[in-house]
């Protein structure tokens, strides 16, 4: 029964790192791509006093780490919105709330290609779409580690913006 114990415990504490180390490898990939270079942020974000539209799904779990991550990394102006609400009243003005921060949900299959079947994995493809350009920006980068992926994104959003307001 000791012996199992310590072997339950040995993996246990195993998976625990691998499980963290595949996640700082996921953020420091997404960190890489989410850039004005790779088109995933405008260029000029930040230059105009904004309000960023950080879209919530009403689910716990995902909308927990949403928040977290906005509130942890980005420290512009910004509301969390449900998608249903974007086109209500509230958000009409597109100079105010020209950004919006949203996650493309695609399913592939395990050999990576597209429509799923059978043997399937989730991952998120985030994105800034402008209101007022009509236009998204997305470097195709896609995890199933979708905290870090927020993370990522809001450590870049913060970083252009400040640049850009200065």
């Amino acid at each position: 029964m000791k012996l199992f114990k310590t072997i339950f415990t040995v993996f246990i504490i195993s998976s625990l790192l691998l499980f963290s180390s595949c996640g700082s490898m996921v953020l420091n990939q997404a960190v890489k791509n989410f850039t004005v270079e790779k088109n995933a942020i405008p260029a000029d974000f930040g230059k105009e006093e904004t309000v960023l539209l950080c879209v919530i799904h009403g689910k716990n779990k995902y909308d927990k780490y949403m928040k977290e991550n906005v509130k942890k990394e980005y420290h512009g102006k910004y509301e969390f919105v449900l998608r249903k609400d974007i086109d209500t009243k509230k958000y009409n003005d597109k100079n105010k709330y020209r950004y919006i921060f949203d996650e493309d949900k695609s399913t592939y299959k395990i050999d990576g290609t597209k429509p799923a079947a059978n043997n399937s994995v989730s991952t998120m493809i985030y994105s800034i779409y402008d209101r007022k350009e009509d236009k998204s920006y997305s470097s195709g980068f896609s995890s199933s580690f979708f905290a870090k992926s927020i993370q990522a994104y809001m450590i870049n959003l913060e970083q252009v913006r400040k640049k850009n307001k200065q």
